[in-house]
């Protein structure tokens, strides 16, 4: 079972996955916890720990610290991230760990 999509392809099979045990799913939906997943994947993997947590929210992830204070905020490369993972979902995520590595370095 996939955990968090990477690309569109794998929307697709997860949205099937979750179909196939009863979910109804809607691909806009799986897209934005991709994105929102995958997110806090790069930042845990960054910080070496769920330490920091992101939010999504239309263009733009707020990366909080341990108190929920927000640090910093990464816009999207184009109209939306729904529209940056729709269209390049690798070069949104390496945009992503980018910008994650960014933010947590000017704390």
């Amino acid at each position: 079972m996939i955990q968090i999509p990477q690309n569109m392809t794998e929307v697709k099979v997860k949205i099937a996955e979750l179909e196939e045990l009863g979910h109804t799913s809607d691909e806009k939906q799986v897209v934005f916890e991709a994105i929102q997943d995958n997110a806090q994947s790069l930042l845990d993997e960054q910080l070496e720990g769920n330490y920091y947590s992101c939010k999504l929210h239309d263009d733009t992830i707020t990366i909080f610290d341990v108190i929920q204070k927000p640090i910093g905020e990464i816009k999207s490369q184009n109209a939306s991230f729904d529209a940056d993972f729709r269209q390049d979902a690798n070069k949104m995520l390496i945009y992503l760990d980018t910008e994650i590595r960014r933010v947590i370095n000017q704390r």
